[in-house]
């Protein structure tokens, strides 16, 4: 079959009695295996051409090595949505209704009115050479209901018929129709505005970096409205006029919506979307058009780093400092901004990580010149006008039991009244965190995990927020029998109820993974804010990161400190860069912006830091402590979790593990194990061994010692697990 299966064609190939679907590396003469027969392929998907491109074959290749997986598992990362099976490559295309001019329909008009219009759209439609409409486009542009259509083809002026349609191509033009116009103003103007001095100089540095075609890598720090997304689309424009093409990441879908309007009115029909909220036809039909080259631009969240795009010249990773970037589970646990620098290295392309922010390694290979860095540290001026930066008010909450203080109250009072608009921030979801007796002291706890159970009040549940258990909320305590049940502390529904109260006519809206499940409902809600639908926008995280709302005067961030107590080497470095995302919402047009930051640690030096907008001075400080303890990016990690039904034995298994690990490695510190932060998730308990290496020592080193002290335990039981992750990005 060589003549007919090219390399990185997927083919469904047996194995013992299942068929399994694998990825064509390379050519062989003969079999390797003595004394054995080949098999033979079973069948080939696309008639043997290439699923995966032999840039994407050398990228997966490296992805195997450095995370320390399998080359299937690295390659299943990079095939079409659901190629991981056999018969599942190609998900079952869908038919539409459309309505089209009859072709000898009678020479009279229809009598009624809505019969009439209809006939007049579809002419026009006719006139300007356009396909035929469906039956809900038609019924939207010229009125009627599916009774007139029906009508109208009994009478012999139209013919209703059924067709396969491109499911990316059909989800884009329902998303087109449902765009407000005046929620677009956001998204800036139409064509190229005037840069600024800092914008030019980094267009510039970028433009000859493409023009000699060769790999580099640029750190673009720019603050908050410093208008780096203008540089993306000034830098991507020269990429396109040398018939390169290009990716850009953004690291939440709720940011997909306005990035892709805005690269949509520069390119037009050249940009494709992939995200994990499209169905999986949607998403093949467009992986299959970007393989095509029918899609010259991809926007979209940490997989399509791996997006089959032709001959890539620009890779840009914006807020590359998110943590939304690493794959958790299952493997390859890839961080897909390092992933995009060594995909424009094989590549030979360019490689822009953009941030306000930046990630602590990403700002030290800036300094150590393996990245350059392109500093832009003003706003965009306004009319002419220099940009300011919003002003940080620290609200100290020490000893309040207000979960808004008056001043955010009297600060987005004020902003309603000027018929402003406003963001507020509280990264936790849910009612009440917390469901104490407080006659007692029982609290609620989730029989499968080591967490409480967290009380969501429009259906009056608790739910556990890590394996989604759900149980009714007790009226009584089942301890003590006494309704003494008390709900603590405070989610983003119980925010909400508070603003209501407080600001009984301001038009609210919640932004949370409780209001976001469906598949639209991130773009209904940010367009339904951005027409001026709403007042103020509350939610978790999604709403800290690169939305740009003109009206948008005052951010409140509540409980900005929760996060600095979390056992992670990175939380000091998270917390600032929330709070510096979430602060850069404000004032970002000509309208002053002003934000609260409530905390009960204002002291902090991070809290100081992120008060002053001083990246630098919190980037010194936070280097100097990782310095000392040799993480990262002075040193190495790995994190290796053992997870199993019993929890002695699974410690046991960490033990051994550890103790193998280290009797074979010398000048590399092996923590552990220790129970991980959430001791017992999904009926599995979890230990932990770390795994520090010294500057300079690559994790691939030890892939033999990893390897040998694996083999010493021999076949895991049934129900225990061993995973290893390189770069961990959380520890809990």
């Amino acid at each position: 079959m060589r003549e007919r299966v090219a390399c990185g064609a997927c083919v469904t190939v047996p194995f013992g009695r299942r068929s399994l679907v694998g990825v064509v590396v390379e050519p062989g003469e003969a079999s390797d295996l003595e004394g054995m027969k080949a098999r033979s392929i079973e069948s080939v998907s696309g008639h043997g051409a290439p699923e995966i491109t032999p840039e994407l074959l050398e990228l997966t290749r490296w992805m195997a090595t450095y995370y320390m997986c399998s080359w299937g598992e690295a390659l299943r990362a990079a095939l079409p949505p659901g190629a991981g099976r056999p018969g599942a490559a190609a998900p079952t295309r869908v038919r539409v209704t459309r309505v089209a001019l009859a072709k000898a329909p009678p020479a009279a008009e229809p009598r009624g009115e809505r019969q009439q219009a209809l006939l007049h759209e579809l002419r026009q439609r006719r006139a300007k050479d356009l396909d035929d409409p469906t039956q809900p486009e038609l019924l939207e542009s010229g009125g009627g209901s599916s009774t007139t259509i029906r009508r109208l083809e009994e009478l012999g002026y139209v013919r209703i018929y059924r067709t396969l349609v491109d499911r990316y191509e059909y989800a884009v033009q329902n998303e087109a129709r449902k765009v407000v116009p005046s929620a677009d103003q956001n998204t800036g103007p139409t064509g190229q505005i005037q840069l600024n001095d800092d914008q030019t100089r980094a267009v510039e540095a970028l433009s000859r970096a493409v023009e000699a075609g060769t790999f580099r890598t640029f750190l673009l720090h720019g603050v908050t409205g410093s208008g780096k997304t203008e540089v993306y689309l000034n830098v991507l424009e020269q990429v396109r006029g040398r018939g390169r093409t290009g990716i850009v990441l953004v690291p939440e879908i709720a940011l997909t919506p306005q990035t892709v309007r805005r690269f949509r009115r520069r390119f037009g029909d050249e940009v494709a979307v992939l995200h994990s909220r499209m169905s999986q036809g949607e998403r093949y039909d467009a992986w299959q058009g970007i393989r095509s080259g029918k899609y010259a631009i991809v926007v979209g969240a940490r997989s399509a780093v791996l997006a089959p795009i032709p001959n890539p010249g620009l890779i840009i990773v914006d807020e590359e400092h998110e943590a939304s970037y690493k794959q958790f589970d299952p493997a390859p646990r890839y961080h897909a901004r390092d992933v995009a620098v060594v995909r424009a290295r094989i590549a030979g392309a360019v490689c822009v990580l953009g941030s306000a922010t930046p990630s602590l390694e990403s700002l030290a290979n800036a300094r150590a010149d393996k990245y350059t860095l392109l500093p832009m540290p003003e706003r965009v001026p306004v009319d002419g006008r220099p940009a300011e930066l919003p002003t940080i008010r620290i609200v100290d909450q020490r000893g309040s039991p207000e979960f808004v203080s008056a001043q955010l109250i009297e600060a987005l009072s004020g902003c309603l009244e000027r018929g402003e608009q406003g963001i507020v921030l509280l990264n936790r979801r849910g009612y009440a965190p917390t469901i104490e007796c407080t006659a007692c002291g029982w609290t609620p706890e989730c029989p499968d995990c080591s967490v409480g159970l967290v009380y969501h009040k429009p259906l009056r549940h608790l739910r556990c927020h890590h394996c989604g258990l759900v149980n009714d909320m007790p009226r009584v305590c089942p301890s003590c029998r006494k309704e003494t049940l008390e709900k603590l502390g405070t989610g983003t529904q119980r925010l909400e109820e508070s603003l209501k109260e407080a600001l009984p006519t301001a038009r609210i809206l919640r932004m949370d993974l409780d209001t976001t499940s469906g598949k639209d409902a991130h773009h209904e809600i940010l367009q339904t804010f951005g027409s001026g639908g709403a007042d103020i926008l509350l939610g978790t995280q999604m709403v800290a990161k690169g939305l740009d709302f003109p009206r948008v005067t005052v951010v409140g961030i509540v409980q900005a400190d929760s996060s600095l107590s979390l056992p992670d080497l990175r939380a000091e470095e998270r917390t600032f860069q929330l709070i510096t995302q979430v602060a850069g919402r404000a004032g970002r047009h000509a309208l002053r912006g002003e934000v609260l930051l409530q905390t009960r640690k204002p002291g902090h030096l991070v809290i100081q830091h992120a008060r002053r907008h001083d990246y630098e001075a919190f980037a010194r400080h936070a280097l100097a402590e990782r310095e000392a303890l040799g993480y990262p990016p002075h040193g190495r990690m790995i994190r290796v979790l053992f997870s199993g039904p019993e929890d002695n034995r699974t410690e046991s298994m960490a033990r051994l593990w550890a103790l193998r690990l280290s009797e074979r490695v010398a000048q590399v510190d092996v923590l552990g194990p220790s129970p991980a932060f959430i001791h017992r998730l999904r009926r599995a308990y979890r230990h932990q061994v770390t795994v520090k290496l010294p500057p300079g020592h690559a994790a691939t080193s030890l892939r033999a010692a990893l390897e040998a002290a694996t083999a010493a335990l021999g076949h895991l039981p049934r129900g225990y697990r061993m995973t290893l992750d390189i770069d961990p990005m959380g520890m809990v």
